[in-house]
């Protein structure tokens, strides 16, 4: 009887111990198979980014976007900041940013008058501006590539951008004529695509609205506009002088745009004065 008692506390211990030994090989294995996953998509994370192919072409738009792309970001941040101005005229000072007025007056009790109608339009065209220069710099990288892995390049006489923020995205479309020869295989480009995601757009048309409603009524009510739009938040702060800072921001993407007004203002003013 002792012995059978034994026979099966063995049997129970080799049993959990085969358990554990098979538990401990299905988690390797799973720890392995995430590895190599992560390693796929690392990889071909990297290639895209890089501007190349896995067959070790060149990928033009990828390569552009790669060159310019963190230029581009810094240039629209530094514009949203600012009502869309790289240089603004007729502004306030913010936390040390010249705020541009979309929107002013500077009689009390009035609507405000629209500084600039053309919100978006305006914004392409400072973009426009401030990224020329790098984007030329971008196409020459492009031939210098080309010609390092043994291509004939037929360099473009002209190279210019266009700047369209278009919902979801700022697209920079490239004019660059060129083409590119080797082993007897030409491409030949008439220009490229850059794309930023961004929701600018939305935040550009935001603004818009808000401006049309000041320059009507006085003043805005903004929390219409989150109740709509649940994305969006709206940061409207009074100052001492009458006049308002809006900051629009989407809350999925931490896409901002700044700007001023200053409608319906009060002798003595309300509210806070800037920090």
């Amino acid at each position: 009887m002792t012995a059978k008692v034994i026979e099966q506390k063995n049997y129970k211990q080799i049993f959990t111990r085969r358990a554990m030994n098979k538990r401990g090989q299905t988690t390797i294995f799973v720890i392995i198979a995430v590895v190599i996953v992560a390693g796929i998509i690392i990889f071909f994370s990297i290639s895209q980014r890089s501007g190349f192919s896995l067959r070790g072409e060149i990928v033009p738009n990828e390569f552009l976007e790669e060159r310019v792309g963190d230029v581009v970001e810094n240039q629209i941040d530094i514009l949203s900041a600012q009502g869309g101005y790289s240089e603004p005229e007729g502004y306030i000072l913010y936390k040390g940013n010249k705020v541009k007025y979309l929107c002013y007056s500077a009689r009390y009790y009035l609507p405000c008058i629209v500084q600039q109608p053309m919100i978006k339009q305006h914004f392409e065209g400072e973009l426009e501006n401030k990224i020329r220069v790098e984007v030329e710099r971008g196409v020459e990288d492009l031939t210098a590539e080309y010609e390092r892995r043994g291509y004939d390049v037929s360099k473009p006489e002209l190279v210019s951008s266009e700047v369209k923020i278009v919902p979801g995205k700022i697209r920079i479309d490239v004019s660059a004529d060129m083409s590119v020869i080797k082993n007897e295989v030409s491409q030949r480009f008439e220009g490229f695509n850059v794309e930023i995601d961004s929701e600018m757009y939305n935040l550009l048309m935001l603004a818009m609205s808000i401006i049309d409603y000041e320059s009507t009524y006085g003043d805005s009510e903004t929390s219409l506009y989150m109740l709509y739009y649940p994305n969006l938040d709206i940061q409207k702060i009074k100052l001492g002088d009458g006049s308002t800072i809006y900051i629009l921001r989407d809350v999925t993407t931490g896409d901002e745009f700044t700007f001023a007004s200053r409608a319906q203002a009060w002798p003595g003013g309300y509210g806070f004065e800037a920090p």
